[in-house]
């Protein structure tokens, strides 16, 4: 809504009168817009009369405008239980008459303004009618916008990545632990200060290059072992503390790709141990045609270690199976249906049709 405050009001009235004019308000103990749009008397609206008027302003907000039209000149009216006046109200230049409509509804309060603003006009055509209300009957809710902001203490802290390179070798990872498979313990968590490459075990051959990282720590080391075949790398090998561990899924990917998992676990052959990398991204990078080794500063496109048989996979599956079923249920009721080939009866009469030329 359009608001006006009081000092906006009282230069509104003063533009529009003069020494001359008379000024009579009518004020409703509560009136709101949606009083003026949404009373009703059966089928019609209960401002009929105000409606007729032709030249008129309508101001949906307007702060305390009674404050402005009350001064010390001017004459309070009561409205009476019977529908009367309290006092006759005679019009004279430079006059102001405030009609307190405190009893009755608005329909009636229409009819009154109709009656008394006809009679005023006739016997001093210089008038300016003025229907307010002293409160609103509506309340207005403002709306506030307010940045919320959460206690430092409280938002969860992003996780920090632990950052591991060296030549031909890039990897990130958020957590690295060991321990028991069973749980009975809390596993132990490790933070690795280096990685170096093995020269002994690590081969630019250009039939089978392969290389073999050290990733050291406190108490703890990590060997991993990759190989080139046809385009694509793989992890042949990984020992923790000189001790094998296996992945239960093949680690292969192209060449330029890099290896991303969220929970990257390695057990040993008898189930009892683990360890676990949380959060980690790791890429080799081997030579090209040409022997020179890419600079190991970014990786590559990610491969992430999702199975083929995830959950979303097998529900995809088990969808469309059951399509097929209803599909080729519906196509063999289809085909089941015969036509009649003859439409004679083979014991009566031949039916002839005779086609003319």
């Amino acid at each position: 809504l359009t608001r006006y405050t009081s000092s906006e009001f009282a230069a509104l009235v003063d533009a529009q009168i003069d020494e001359n004019t008379f000024t009579i308000v009518f004020a409703e103990e509560s009136l709101s817009p949606e009083d003026l749009s949404q009373c009703r008397l059966k089928t019609q609206t209960c401002f009929k009369n105000l409606q007729k008027i032709e030249r008129k302003s309508y101001l949906p907000s307007v702060e305390e405008p009674l404050s402005v039209l009350e001064g010390s000149n001017a004459q309070s009216v009561q409205l009476l239980a019977d529908g009367s006046l309290s006092e006759r109200i005679v019009p004279q230049a430079g006059g102001i008459v405030v009609v307190n409509l405190s009893v009755g509804d608005y329909a009636s309060h229409d009819a009154l303004i109709d009656a008394v603003f006809t009679r005023l006009r006739n016997e001093h055509p210089n008038i300016l009618a003025i229907y307010t209300g002293k409160t609103p009957s509506f309340s207005y809710s403002t709306l506030v916008r307010k940045t919320r902001q959460a206690d430092a203490r409280q938002e969860e802290e992003e996780p920090v990545l632990e950052r591991l390179n060296t030549t031909g070798f890039l990897m990130v990872y958020e957590k690295f632990e060991y321990g028991a498979v069973d749980g009975a313990t809390p596993l132990t968590t490790v933070k690795f200060d280096n990685v170096v490459r093995v020269a002994e075990n690590s081969s630019d051959s250009a039939e089978q290059p392969s290389m073999h990282f050290k990733l050291t720590g406190a108490s703890a080391t990590v060997d991993l072992f990759f190989q080139v075949t046809q385009g694509s790398w793989e992890i042949t090998g990984v020992k923790f503390n000189d001790k094998d561990y296996y992945l239960r899924n093949r680690v292969h990917i192209n060449q330029h790709f890099s290896y991303h998992c969220n929970n990257w676990e390695y057990l040993t052959t008898d189930l009892s141990e683990k360890i676990v990398f949380t959060e980690v991204q790791l890429q080799p990078f081997f030579a090209d045609e040409e022997g020179v080794t890419p600079p190991s500063v970014r990786f590559g496109d990610s491969w992430d270690c999702v199975g083929f048989t995830s959950g979303g996979i097998l529900s995809g599956l088990f969808l469309i199976l059951i399509f097929i079923i209803i599909g080729s249920y519906g196509i063999s009721w289809m085909m089941d249906i015969r036509t009649m080939d003859r439409f004679d009866d083979p014991k009566g009469k031949t039916i002839i049709v005779n086609a003319a030329e």
